[in-house]
């Protein structure tokens, strides 16, 4: 029953934190690069659900809003423009999330490859 509401808890910030970066019209990579993270670490804080407070606040003055709007249940943006009183997202926001997952995954390829070759030359010695 925890974990239940834990990863509840965690989408609706990552939620909030998604609907927030296209209200600002950023993509998360852009957003990730704003507050010094590399996109993978990004992206990893979001799929293990690690946030420091630290990274919520420079996340909340990157995009404007207070950090208690990332704990929302039900993402009610305050900011002009807000995404969230939208029926649906435009389908060119999920193009954008989509180049920013194949680069993601472009990048994690190439670092498997990496120690890969790193793994081959290690066991040749």
């Amino acid at each position: 029953m925890a974990e239940i509401q834990s990863d509840k808890f965690f989408a609706n910030i990552e939620r909030n934190i998604r609907q927030l970066t296209k209200a600002n019209g950023m993509t998360l990579a852009e957003l990730a690069k704003a507050i010094e993270m590399t996109e993978a670490g990004f992206y990893k804080m979001l799929s293990t659900e690690s946030m420091k407070v630290k990274t919520l606040i420079k996340l909340a003055e990157v995009l404007k809003q207070p950090v208690t709007d990332f704990f929302e249940p039900h993402a009610e943006l305050k900011q002009e423009g807000s995404l969230a009183n939208e029926v649906a997202e435009p389908e060119g926001v999920y193009v954008i999330e989509k180049d920013s997952l194949k680069k993601q995954i472009a990048l994690l390829e190439s670092q498997i490859e990496d120690k890969n070759k790193i793994i081959q030359l290690l066991s040749n010695k």
